[in-house]
């Protein structure tokens, strides 16, 4: 009997450790609509959208994330009070320009973030432009990085839309136009130790059964 219990102790734990779960992995969350693009419309409200529960309006809602509308001059984006902001260069507030990214740039903490009102003069173009942006999740606690697809026409950006949008759920960086998750590392190989363990614990299982025979 003592036997017994010392090889299903044995057994047990050598399976815990060749079976332990991995922790778990950031992912990158991702919307699009290329299919039917979200109308920025041309006024001082525009659109107002939250990433996280994908609530989007063109009125403004508590736990907004990103917002881009017309300040008047043109297009202009809007980020949360700080820690929340957007990705731009220049003096931090309603003078700050928002960067335009092109697909792979870098979105992360070493970036200048304006929370509030950022200008978008550098949008005023016709194409499609990446802008980058960080913002608290309310589901998590975390600050979150993450980028917004923008179609605009020269001038003064309009017409306009959001073509798409993505984020990183777990605060780490993101590129602009990521939208795969993170790739999970391999399993980890069990050190030759707990190889040499579990040899025992089986070969101790053997030698009962035939004990009991």
């Amino acid at each position: 009997m003592k036997f017994s219990k010392i090889a299903r102790s044995l057994l047990a734990g050598t399976t815990a450790l060749l079976f332990l779960a991995p922790a778990a992995q950031a992912a990158v969350v991702s919307v699009s609509f290329a299919n039917s693009p979200v109308v920025v419309p041309n006024n001082i409200d525009g659109v107002y959208f939250n990433f996280v529960t994908g609530q989007r309006s063109t009125t403004e809602f508590v736990g907004f994330d990103f917002n881009p509308y017309n300040n008047g001059s043109g297009i202009t984006f809007y980020g949360n009070a700080s820690p929340s902001g957007i990705l731009a260069t220049g003096t931090p507030g309603t003078l700050a320009e928002a960067r335009v990214l092109q697909f792979g740039d870098l979105i992360s903490a070493a970036g200048q973030y304006n929370q509030y009102q950022t200008r978008g003069d550098n949008f005023d173009v016709t194409g499609q432009e990446y802008v980058g942006l960080r913002f608290l999740n309310e589901s998590t606690g975390i600050l979150n990085y993450g980028w917004a697809l923008m179609s605009t026409t020269a001038g003064n950006g309009f017409p306009a839309s959001v073509l798409a949008y993505g984020y990183e759920n777990n605060g780490l960086s993101i590129t602009a136009g990521q939208t795969a998750a993170v790739v999970p590392p391999p399993a980890a190989v069990p050190e030759p130790a707990s190889i040499a363990l579990v040899g025992l614990a089986l070969g101790a299982m053997g030698l009962l059964r035939r004990r009991q025979s």
